[in-house]
């Protein structure tokens, strides 16, 4: 989007959608993270919310990649959290009604133009390009925060047998 002032354009960005409007509550079965290869971003913020949260959480790729990325487990080991290293999914085989779908990155949420879409966008670097720990922990401490702001927004709805 851009906007004429004085006779120019220039670009207005929109803030991404990291949070819910001040007072309103998310219901959802399940929280469901996604980002392009299910090998780092997604996977530390399942195991985040399982371990901070608690209720019914997966990850999924939009392309997955065949394993989870060995630093992630790293990371995610030196916090407590446990990743199965062979656990990547795809998002059309994870994915159901009554998900709360949270994009970690900006390509997973372009790539979610379907029938599948992200409630929720969060924009966090990819430490796999760079690819070190202080990357990966990163990553996991900007999704711990993101996690703590919108947790006590959803409410979860129990899934029925």
């Amino acid at each position: 989007m851009s906007r004429r002032a004085g006779g120019r354009r220039h670009s207005v960005r929109r803030p991404p959608c990291e949070t819910f409007p001040p007072g309103q509550l998310q219901t959802a079965e399940r929280v469901v993270f996604v980002c392009t290869h299910n090998s780092a971003r997604s996977q530390l913020a399942a195991a985040l919310w399982r371990d901070r949260v608690g209720g019914t959480v997966a990850s999924a790729g939009t392309k997955p990649a065949a394993r989870v990325h060995p630093r992630a487990i790293k990371i995610a080991h030196r916090h407590g959290l446990r990743l199965d290293p062979t656990g990547t999914a795809d998002v059309a085989d994870v994915v159901h009604d009554g998900d709360l779908v949270i994009a970690v990155c900006d390509n997973a949420h372009e790539d979610l133009s379907g029938p599948v879409r992200p409630q929720l966008h969060w924009s966090v670097p990819d430490p796999v390009r760079v690819d070190t720990d202080a990357a990966f922990e990163a990553a996991y401490t900007e999704l711990a925060q993101r996690i703590d702001r919108v947790a006590p927004a959803v409410t979860h709805v129990p899934t029925q047998n």
